[in-house]
């Protein structure tokens, strides 16, 4: 973790990052969860345990970082926003002002405080920002520090729209942008809210510099622009001035050798990200093709949270044996994939290697790696079954040692609850015709 946070601290720079991972077959019985014995207050921040690590802590510094990240996994954002900055300047160890300074510029981005975070350039106490990095957060930050907040309006605290599938399988929503209807892909794994070219030509949604910027996918670099749509609704909830990424229409079309067979031929016009998913109670009913919306602030809360944000989302899974483990979720990924990390947890093996194409926004990659057993995990009290499940070392660097990834094919385990705002994750069957 150490070496981890060392290698953090000199690629400073954070970039907007879209998620758009790749693997298995998903399907989760809830045991008590067996702690695995934790040898240093590294290693139980790295198993986002944060109360082992406050425990383990020798100086205030470590403290008062894995109290900060108690707060981040709780929710409270503020909280945990004002002790990063605390330490980004004034911790005595240089690994956790590093880490700090990330998590900090992170949790700004994710509250969507784009001034404050262009201003951190200003700041004598920050790393002069490589200004030729295109992906580089400040450039972004830069570009909407200007835009009005974004707001929800919920005309109705529970409702339910229908959904088509694209040729991937992936469910694909219906977004009202003025008079015209569109259909938008849901992608917890992309920060923001994303709209294709041809649709902003459409709407006449104009980028908001004339630099041209990146974002960072799995399989490469994406060229995109910073823009603003003023108004978009889905079913019976306003958003408005949602940041949005322009992107090029040529990359929202996702292909896939062998289409299921309900798919329809349907184009992505827009991705809706983890920027408008995550204040939403949505739940998606992929056997029905239907997609319930809640407002979350309606939402029962429930005090055992299994998912938070700690650069991105994060699901608490557990093993049969009782052990947390811990995946990203990240809904633009075709496919369900494990880290290296998750086998040295569970003493586990790879049963053969395969060869296999990942693909994402940003194109394919084609890669050889080791995949894993069958293997079932739960989900609160919920079993899923990850078939064939290719380990892949993680694309990003985050704080956490990450047991893999939730990719889009979790849709079909059956019906998916999110809510960001209650920390609920949850899976549950379809009922019995």
């Amino acid at each position: 973790m150490d070496r981890q946070l060392r290698s953090t601290h000199r690629s400073r720079q954070c970039t907007i990052i879209l998620l758009t991972l790749a693997l298995a077959a998903c399907v989760h019985s809830s045991r008590a969860l067996r702690p695995p014995h934790r040898a240093s207050y590294w290693e139980a921040l790295a198993e986002l345990h944060p109360v082992d690590a406050i425990a383990a802590a020798r100086t205030e510094s470590e403290r008062e970082f894995a109290e900060a990240l108690g707060n981040l996994m709780a929710g409270d954002l503020e909280n945990a926003e004002h002790r990063f900055d605390k330490l980004r300047r004034a911790a005595t160890d240089s690994v956790i002002r590093a880490a700090s300074r990330v998590t900090y510029t992170a949790t700004l981005q994710y509250q969507e405080k784009w001034e404050t975070l262009a201003a951190l350039k200003k700041d004598p106490s920050e790393p002069k920002a490589d200004r030729s990095d295109k992906a580089s957060i400040e450039l972004w930050a830069e570009a909407f520090r200007n835009v009005p907040a974004k707001t929800f309006t919920f005309r109705s605290s529970s409702m339910r729209l229908p959904m088509l599938m694209s040729a991937v399988g992936t469910p694909l929503v219906p977004v009202r942008i003025g008079e015209k209807v569109y259909n938008f892909w849901l992608d917890t794994g992309s920060s923001l809210t994303m709209l294709a070219s041809d649709v902003a030509r459409d709407l006449n949604v104009l980028p908001l510099m004339s630099d041209t910027l990146e974002i960072v996918t799995s399989t490469g670099r994406v060229k995109a622009q910073p823009s603003l749509i003023p108004q978009l609704q889905i079913a019976q909830v306003v958003v408005q001035n949602a940041p949005t990424m322009i992107v090029d229409e040529t990359l929202m079309r996702m292909s896939e050798p062998r289409p299921i067979e309900r798919s329809q031929p349907v184009k992505i016009d827009g991705i809706i990200g983890f920027d408008i998913i995550r204040q939403l109670d949505l739940e998606v009913d992929y056997g029905e093709s239907i997609l319930r919306l809640r407002n979350p602030a309606s939402s029962r809360p429930e005090s055992d949270r299994n998912m938070f944000w700690v650069g991105l989302p994060v699901i608490r899974l557990e093993s049969g044996e009782g052990i947390a483990l811990h995946f990203a979720l990240d809904t633009g990924a075709q496919q369900t994939f494990v880290t290296e990390t998750l086998l040295d947890k569970l003493q586990l093996e790879a049963a053969r290697i395969e060869s296999r194409r990942v693909g994402g926004l940003g194109g394919e990659i084609s890669l050889r790696a080791p995949v894993l057993p069958d293997l079932r995990v739960w989900v609160r009290g919920f079993p899923i079954m990850f078939r064939g499940a290719v380990v892949r070392a993680p694309v990003y660097q985050v704080l956490a040692s990450l047991d893999g990834v939730l990719g889009g094919d979790v849709w079909n385990s059956g019906i998916v609850r999110i809510d960001m705002t209650n920390g609920i994750f949850a899976i549950r069957r379809p009922r019995p015709e």
